[in-house]
């Protein structure tokens, strides 16, 4: 039933679109068919393996069962909470606990900030600040339900609620700075669009499709752009928030909504760059060229920013298996889903290359984090914070081998029998020198400083 009416489609709107058939109809099918088979989550496929995951630690923080629980972390520590009211700091390395802290309040946003303000949102609307040993510095009530982790920036904490407001606060003793207010349409998702900080600008997206900026240090509105347009007939069909984080480029600042566009915006005057179709309720990642995110339907698309939004790749191998938000892991895009799994795409052809499974059943929590460029930090609907390393198989080949030649010296230590000594040969005439045999060349290596797709900095695979 479903190629039907894409059929048709195409055969009345030949010449009409830019880009391969083939393209059309997966968009197509996102958009259009995206429930029709009421969202069964799509089974796991075999694969091509070129990539293992290796669980280096993990530590249960305590009993949890809210999905956008945050961690902060640095090189050497690493910060979590869960809903039961469980914060704890570890050590990045190893996992050990360094200390505790037991909240006698449900924790239900957090943990955000930094190592010397722990922020945290309880229950009852209260917003707590920790300091580096756990202890509590001050804790104030939020007037308003907060839906994304408090963060600090410029050494001011700020508070995003789902009213479409935005709070500066002191981080000393917890005043409130300033408060900014933006109106919100009747039906919304509350917004949880993180903040994004720049040159003095606030970032974040709000309800109806709109993207706004605000002074930072005065809350003083500075513009506002619609990157969605209220469209359909049905309350969901007109739903448009933007739940993403802002991310910026240079002058350009990229949104995507819910049921709209993923929009690249000047951030100067507010003017539209360029728009593409697509719809997301996640965070989308960004390398300087090329757009990462997962469609609503769970899709995942690399996106050529480059050239207005243009499809590098699609895959459709994880649908609605509820997935989180994608990260870039050395050369892969790694998500997380609803059964535990972490799947590593190839960031060039979107082919999955590597999975794990942390333990069934249980969800990986929405935010997971690239440490470098092989380890990836999160935590499950569990409460257990975990800590994997990636590796190309080809890499654990050569350790393997490394492995084996130590065991093989190992094992020829022992000193062997002194040889009697040989006569020695007569002198051999010297031979004429050959001459020097040329190094091999590869033309793959010839590419422009600036190509695109090399992304002007990758050495080609096959440069000798």
């Amino acid at each position: 039933m479903r190629l039907i009416p894409l059929i048709f489609l195409i055969s009345i709107l030949p010449g009409c679109f830019i880009g391969p058939v083939e393209d059309f109809v997966d968009q197509m099918d996102d958009q259009y068919f995206a429930d029709e088979f009421n969202n069964i989550p799509t089974e796991i496929k075999p694969y091509d393996k070129k990539a293992s995951i290796e669980l280096i630690w993990e530590n249960k923080v305590g009993d949890n069962d809210i999905n956008n629980l945050n961690l902060i972390f640095s090189e050497e520590f690493v910060i979590a909470a869960t809903s039961d009211g469980s914060v704890r700091k570890m050590q990045m390395a190893t996992g050990e606990t360094i200390w505790e802290k037991d909240i006698s309040e449900e924790i239900t946003m957090g943990v955000g900030g930094d190592f010397e303000n722990i922020l945290f949102i309880t229950e009852n609307s209260y917003l707590w600040c920790l300091d580096s040993s756990g202890n509590a510095i001050w804790k104030i009530y939020i007037d308003g339900e907060v839906l994304t982790s408090p963060v600090v920036n410029n050494e001011k904490a700020y508070v995003r609620l789902a009213d479409y407001e935005i709070l500066q606060i002191d981080l000393k003793q917890g005043d409130i700075d300033w408060r900014y207010a933006h109106s919100s349409p009747s039906l919304t998702f509350n917004g949880t669009s993180s903040l994004t900080f720049s040159d003095g600008v606030i970032y974040g997206g709000f309800g109806s499709g709109k993207l706004v900026a605000v002074h930072q240090k005065s809350g003083a509105f500075i513009w506002e752009a619609n990157i969605s347009q209220v469209k359909g007939v049905t309350d969901i069909d007109r739903l448009t928030d933007v739940l993403s984080k802002p991310i910026i480029n240079d002058a350009q600042v990229y949104a995507v909504s819910t049921s709209g566009d993923l929009t690249s915006i000047d951030r100067r005057s507010a003017s539209i760059i360029w728009t593409r179709k697509i719809s997301s309720f996640n965070n989308i990642a960004f390398d300087g060229f090329d757009i990462y995110l997962t469609h609503k339907s769970d899709s995942i698309y690399s996106l050529d920013s480059k050239r207005n939004g243009k499809t590098n790749w699609r895959n459709a191998d994880l649908q609605f298996r509820r997935i989180t938000d994608p990260i870039i892991i050395g050369g892969y895009i790694a998500v997380g889903d609803f059964d535990g799994y972490i799947h590593l795409l190839n960031s060039e052809t979107g082919i999955v290359e590597g999975r794990a499974q942390i333990s069934s059943d249980v969800p990986i929590g929405k935010n997971i984090h690239a440490i470098g460029n092989n380890k990836i930090l999160g935590i499950d609907l569990d409460g257990n914070v975990f800590f994997m390393e990636v590796k190309d198989i080809l890499e654990e080949i050569a350790e393997d081998n490394i492995d084996e030649k130590t065991d093989i010296d190992k094992n020829t230590l022992e000193p062997t029998e002194p040889t009697e000594p040989t006569e020695p040969t007569e002198p051999t005439e010297p031979t004429e020198a050959t001459e020097a045999v040329e190094a091999p060349t590869n033309e793959m290596c010839d590419v422009e400083e600036g190509d695109i797709r090399n992304k002007g900095n990758r050495k080609r695979k096959n440069c000798y």
